[in-house]
């Protein structure tokens, strides 16, 4: 819906891996995306970016 943001948040906890996130969006940064596209750290990125962001963050 306009107007609103959403909240995705997400997480494991094994005895060798840990790990949680969580991702706030609104329906117009979806609709925004261009083909792949996906949306983490409140902006819109390629699938590359998106991998490089995840392997940072260890």
């Amino acid at each position: 819906m306009a107007g609103y943001s959403y909240e995705l948040a997400f997480g494991k906890a094994e005895p060798d891996y840990d790990y949680t996130g969580a991702v706030t969006f609104t329906a117009e940064d979806l609709a925004a995306l261009k083909p792949g596209q996906v949306w983490a750290d409140g902006r819109a990125m390629s699938l590359g970016e998106f991998e490089k962001l995840a392997e940072d963050s260890f």
